[in-house]
């Protein structure tokens, strides 16, 4: 008769739980409801967005602006969230997530039926302005998403919103090309303009009514008690790696908004697309950008590291607009435009991982409004000059610089891939 083995556990020990964590997972659950709501608001309001990117240029030749006026007024836009975003930011810091959120849909709305009402270039331009003053949802999105995740959940959350994005320029440009015909006339730039509102009031409705605050005053509480005080240059010396951060996001976005706002222009003249081809382009690119963010993003950076994919990522934004300067059809136009998008689908969520691991909670919204007033400035500078380059240089010259710009911008995100992070005890102060 074998001894039966009795083992011994003292009274005042808890016993093992059967579901206890193993190393490396995360003890915080994933809060999967909060980003899904997310998810529509951003998809909603990119939609919005979308919707008019491939008719404007088009209708500011109807209202006999040249190629260089038009692509300045698309950057107004961009130049209203440059100044707006870093006060949006500081103001979600202090007041919540949730309220910025929707006071920046609602003025979109506005915006938008501001656009659908112009007949001139300068107030086509004041509407965008006004536009880009609103834009203050995406920092306090990408904010939101830092407030309520961990850092091991933060890469595929990242990569989650930033699907929502690639979805929003699925269905925008598509939907808004489809609404204008490829032969727009002033009543269809009305209906593209309705509908970017509708979208956009939608959205602020959605956050109202399902989007919890994810600063809680507790939080919020603590935050100000620390660190309320800091300004955008005391934070910029505290953490010299977010000039590196705002520098890297402004050449890639510059360079992605130089071919955005001279595509329709470049297709057109090279190839006879109209609206509607311009925006199902648009909606490819979407498309490939939607799949990697929300589906290969969080594997890979936690495979490589988020540094590896922003450096992947800028490469590939190089090839890309290289392979579109070299375009001698309509099919490697495309295959362009799909390298690039692959790019940017890396690029994105990996760099707002990035600039999201250098914050804490009393300057996530100051960190991320900075940044992301970086990536619109690279949206005002971009356009301000692409429509000259196309009709002075080339048709073929904005891609070119782009390919350039991006080439010697790998040295900025090896640089910024190897900037070191805070500890987590230095990042959260909930």
């Amino acid at each position: 008769m074998s001894a039966q083995r009795i083992e011994t556990r003292p009274q005042h020990l808890p016993k093992p739980h059967r579901f206890a964590k193993l190393p490396g997972m995360s003890s915080t659950p994933y809060p999967q409801r909060q980003l899904g709501t997310l998810f529509l608001i951003t998809f909603i309001n990119l939609a919005g967005f979308g919707v008019v990117l491939p008719v404007f240029p088009f209708f500011g030749t109807l209202v006999h602006a040249t190629p260089g006026q038009i692509t300045v007024a698309m950057g107004a836009y961009s130049l209203g969230q440059f100044l707006g975003a870093p006060l949006w930011g500081k103001l979600s810091d202090r007041y919540g997530r949730r309220p910025v959120l929707i006071a920046s849909l609602l003025g979109a709305t506005v915006s938008y039926l501001i656009l659908a009402h112009s007949r001139d270039i300068v107030t086509l331009g004041a509407a965008r302005l006004f536009g880009g003053l609103m834009a203050g949802n995406v920092a306090a999105a990408f904010a939101y998403v830092g407030d309520i995740t961990s850092p091991e959940q933060r890469p595929k959350a990242m990569g989650m919103i930033g699907a929502a994005f690639g979805l929003g320029f699925i269905f925008g440009p598509a939907i808004g090309g489809l609404l204008a015909g490829n032969h727009p006339d002033p009543s269809d730039f009305i209906t593209v303009g309705y509908a970017s509102a509708a979208v956009s009031a939608l959205a602020a409705l959605a956050a109202w009514l399902l989007l919890p605050e994810s600063l809680t005053p507790e939080r919020r509480a603590q935050a100000h008690a620390s660190r309320s005080d800091l300004s955008a240059g005391a934070v910029l010396r505290a953490k010299p790696v977010i000039w590196a951060l705002m520098a890297l996001t402004l050449l890639v976005i510059g360079a992605a908004a130089m071919m955005e706002t001279t595509l329709a222009f470049f297709s057109h003249d090279s190839f006879g697309w109209g609206p509607s081809d311009v925006g199902l382009a648009f909606g490819a690119v979407g498309l490939i950008s939607t799949i990697l963010q929300g589906g290969a993003a969080g594997p890979l950076a936690r495979r490589f590291g988020s540094g590896a994919l922003a450096v992947v990522g800028v490469a590939f934004h190089a090839l890309g607009l290289a392979m579109l300067a070299l375009a001698g059809s309509g099919l490697t136009l495309m295959a362009g435009l799909a390298v690039m998008s692959i790019g940017l689908g890396l690029f994105n969520p990996a760099f707002q991982t990035l600039a999201s691991e250098q914050t804490s909670d009393g300057d996530r919204g100051l960190v991320m409004g900075l940044t992301q007033g970086a990536s619109s400035l690279g949206r005002v500078v971009g356009p301000a000059v692409s429509g000259s380059i196309y009709a002075e240089i080339g048709h073929r010259a904005p891609f070119a610089i782009g390919a350039l710009i991006m080439a010697l911008t790998i040295g900025v995100a090896l640089l910024v891939a190897r900037a070191p992070r805070p500890a987590p005890q230095d990042r959260h102060h909930a």
